[in-house]
C-alpha cells in the first residue's frame, strides 16, 4: 500500500513553519518503518515518531499535514 506525506517542519519551541511543505511518498511494503501500517493515522504517527525522535535536541520537529493513500 502507498500513502502520499505532506509534511512540514516547525520550530521547536516557536512551532513556526521553517520552509515549505514537503510530499514524499511511502510504500508500506518496501519500507521497513512503515511494514503492517494500514491506515493514513499509523502512517502520520510513524512518520513524525521517526523524524522527530532522530535527533531529541534538534530545534526542528516535522508536523504532517495530510496523508492519503495512493
Amino acid at each position: 500500500m502507498k500513502f502520499k506525506v505532506k509534511g512540514i517542519a516547525m520550530n521547536r519551541l516557536t512551532r513556526n513553519q521553517i520552509g515549505k511543505s514537503r510530499i514524499e511518498t511511502i510504500d508500506t511494503k518496501t519500507n521497513k518503518l512503515f511494514f503492517g501500517a494500514t491506515s493514513p493515522i499509523e502512517v502520520e504517527r510513524r512518520y513524525e515518531s521517526f523524524w522527530n525522535n532522530l535527533n531529541p535536541n534538534s530545534q526542528e520537529i516535522v508536523k504532517v499535514i495530510d496523508v492519503r493513500k495512493v
